[in-house]
């Protein structure tokens, strides 16, 4: 049998899914419609960055400790809790904007919740679907989630460029409040099965004690230690051009709004198809796919800082957007296939630490960009962050044949 059909026939795993492709909407959704409003109520590049600062800030301050009470307490009860309160907060938002009340502040406020409800579901959602799936499926269920999560990077960004002619974020906040209500229902009606593991400490004391177990256990296996430094790089040097996307275009091609959710998009529509082609085959050099995708993508957006041409730019986006695919997809299949399960909530819960060095970049890049310029900004931050990685990659192979790790080994 096909294995994304297995993937889809498993018990629960359409329902993880939709929750999972509701966030990752709004996520989308947001990364066009709050960097744009933001900057043509402002026109300050330091203030578009310091939004996805608050987005992305919680997954730094509160990732690890995530992940750990995802492996001693009842994930679909947090999962619930986090879904309801995001809801909350949006209904909120949405009757402050509809009353003309929305203010900086609170769009401040409104990412911070919703990156927050990003940090619960990154560690905990990808562990239960690790749990529930067979371990040969991983890369294809894992693969089907984040093409529902770049279909979301081709459709959000679109919708936002459209609703943005009006410059009004009633239409976005609204929507969000379905979106997540509907995605607290789903989780409602989850009956995990699987591995699960059915003993919980329900204590705090044990929170420290099993970080820094997980922390040890990163540095026993080299296939881990990789992940993370690699997505530090990526996050904190390259990914962070993201905030000053609407700057970029602004500067370079058009200060239409649909423009720039159609660039947005197009980055989407190659990331959805470079996952669709990693889902349908086995992994056999997964860190390979990983650090090669990673480049792709860097290079890419280094060019796309410096075009002033429409098509060349659509072209750019696409390409790297397959690179975003190997990157994004790769990392937590090497992460669930290296971990053991008992402990493999903690390392997401770092691995989440190490996705929130993005808001530190954003912040700094913010900052550079206000002295110098966005397109400025952007490239310096990218080539740095190119260098860095070729230096990792080039410790990681000259290292592999001291390998003696057979698990590691395959995913090489």
């Amino acid at each position: 049998m096909n294995p994304i059909i297995e993937v889809l026939k498993t018990k629960d795993f359409k329902k993880l899914w939709f929750i999972g492709t509701t966030g990752m909407s709004m996520r989308w959704i947001e990364q066009i419609a709050l960097g744009y409003y933001v900057y043509q109520i402002t026109k300050d590049e330091f203030l578009v960055g310091l939004v996805f600062f608050f987005r992305n800030i919680p997954m730094l301050l509160f990732g690890a400790f995530i992940g750990v009470i995802s492996d001693d307490f009842d994930k679909k009860n947090i999962l619930k809790a986090t879904l309801l309160i995001t809801t909350v907060v949006y209904l909120l938002l949405t009757v402050s904007s509809f009353i003309g009340q929305l203010n900086y502040f609170q769009i401040c406020f409104g990412a911070f919740i919703a990156g927050l409800a990003w940090s619960f579901d990154f560690p905990i959602r990808r562990s239960l679907l690790s749990e529930i799936v067979d371990k040969r499926l991983y890369p294809s269920a894992i693969g089907l989630d984040m093409t529902s999560s770049n279909l979301a990077r081709v459709i959000g960004p679109i919708l936002a460029g459209i609703v943005l002619q009006q410059v009004n974020l009633f239409p976005i906040y609204l929507f969000g409040t379905i979106m997540f209500l509907m995605a607290f229902v789903a989780c409602t009606k989850v009956e995990i099965g699987g591995y699960i593991k059915k003993e919980t400490k329900n204590s705090l004391n044990y929170l420290f004690k099993d970080l820094i177990e997980g922390i040890k256990y990163i540095f026993t296996s080299r296939t881990l230690i990789t992940v993370l430094v690699v997505t530090i790089i990526m996050n904190f040097l390259v990914f962070t051009y993201q905030s000053q996307l609407t700057v970029l275009v602004q500067t370079n091609l058009s200060d239409l709004p649909i423009i720039l959710g159609v660039l947005a998009a197009l980055e989407g529509l190659g990331a959805t198809l470079g996952t669709l082609m990693i889902a349908n085959f086995p992994l056999k050099r997964g860190m390979m796919i990983f650090l090669s995708g990673s480049f792709l993508f860097g290079i890419c957006i280094i060019a796309f800082a410096f075009s002033q041409l429409f098509f060349i730019s659509i072209l750019l986006m696409i390409i790297g957007g397959f690179g975003m695919a190997g990157f994004g997809t790769l990392q937590s299949i090497l992460i669930i296939s290296a971990a053991d399960q008992k402990i493999r909530g903690r390392v997401l819960g770092i691995l989440a630490i190490t996705i929130g060095t993005q808001p530190i970049g954003a912040f700094l890049l913010g900052y550079f960009s206000r002295e110098y310029g966005s397109v400025s900004a952007v490239k310096v931050s990218v080539i740095i962050g190119m260098i860095l990685l070729f230096i990792v990659t080039v410790i990681y192979f000259g290292k592999r044949s001291n390998s003696s790790n057979s698990q590691e080994s395959q995913l090489l």
